[in-house]
């Protein structure tokens, strides 16, 4: 990444298809067992339609897409108040190190205080010291005492069938 300090804009919808390489990319390198399911029409309805799931903001250097970031947003009960998610960031490998992924950060820290929010949350990779490293120097702190865990496919249905 050459060209300067990244210029960090929202998406657009005719870049879906970038936003799915940036996800397969990152999928890749977090050493994911199968690649992502989402494709450039399920960005096109829930990121750019009329009841968004999900917002991205680009990183661009020299005219062209060197990163991005997926934001949810959330709730929390406790706070009675909003809260945000960086679900993916990945910078291109040439990238990394320049700044592009602070400033993703910078831009998604400012569209949490937009919205009020009271949070902003991430998920890390518990062998992946370098983004460990890099969301506690951006003054993130890991959560002691809480352990995700995640319900999917035939258990979420047979699960579901209860109710």
């Amino acid at each position: 990444m050459s060209g300067g300090v990244a210029l960090i804009r929202p998406a657009r919808p005719e870049e879906s298809g970038i936003i799915v390489s940036l996800v397969r990319r990152l999928a890749a390198f977090e050493r994911a067992a199968a690649p992502p399911a989402l494709t450039e029409a399920v960005v096109r309805r829930d990121c750019f339609g009329p009841n968004p799931r999900f917002q991205v903001l680009l990183a661009e250097t020299a005219g062209r897409v060197c990163g991005g970031v997926v934001l949810l947003d959330g709730y929390s009960s406790w706070a009675g108040a909003p809260t945000l998610t960086v679900h993916d960031l990945y910078v291109e490998e040439g990238g990394r190190g320049q700044g592009a992924g602070r400033a993703l950060l910078a831009a998604a820290a400012a569209q949490a205080q937009a919205r009020g929010c009271v949070r902003l949350d991430v998920n890390v990779l518990d062998w992946n010291h370098a983004a460990r490293a890099f969301y506690e120097r951006a003054g993130f702190t890991p959560l002691s005492g809480w352990l995700p865990y995640r319900l999917q496919g035939e258990a979420l249905a047979r699960l579901a069938e209860e109710g």
